[in-house]
């Protein structure tokens, strides 16, 4: 048992790691963006990278912030139905909702790989002039993927045990 709280801490952190490097990512992507601002406007020098990079950085905000909003239930659910029934049906609907949200993000992930995998086998890259091969950006889909796999897994766990709010 000590072996699966462990486990359980772990994905836990992990999710936590992730919805901090989504934060950076937004941080990120505030810089390139206001450098890009001053280079055109102030320098008549507009970058080749800013505006593609940024792209990236909000892809990549919204998949790794997307396991932390689950996690910390934050992210959107109908609460009328939730609040308008009694505990025991609302715990049965936040584990079937947990279960579904976990089939989906397996989908999901799998389907991510496949698509990361067909496009370095063919050798995409970015139209721009920096010609970034797009298995790079791609691969945040499938991480982030995994990542919300997780959080539902410990929402899940959570639900089961009769636990509601996250502990990230």
């Amino acid at each position: 048992m000590k072996f699966f709280q462990l486990l359980y801490d772990w994905s836990d952190r992990l999710i936590r790691l992730g919805g901090m490097i989504a934060g950076a990512f937004i941080v990120l992507t505030t810089g390139m963006i206001f450098f890009e601002i001053v280079s055109r406007s102030l320098f008549n020098a507009p970058t080749t990278w800013a505006t593609e990079l940024s792209i990236y950085a909000i892809i990549g905000s919204c998949f790794f912030g997307a396991a932390y909003a689950v996690r910390v239930d934050a992210h959107i659910k109908v609460d009328l139905l939730l609040h308008n029934v009694s505990a025991s049906i609302r715990r049965w609907m936040l584990i079937v909702s947990a279960g579904i949200g976990l089939f989906f993000s397996l989908f999901f992930s799998f389907f991510g790989f496949e698509h990361v995998k067909q496009s370095m086998e063919l050798g995409f890259t970015s139209a721009s002039l920096l010609q970034i091969p797009m298995y790079i950006p791609e691969m945040l889909l499938p991480i982030g993927g995994i990542l919300l796999c997780l959080a539902f897994l410990l929402q899940l766990i959570d639900y089961i045990r009769g636990q509601e709010g996250g502990e990230a």
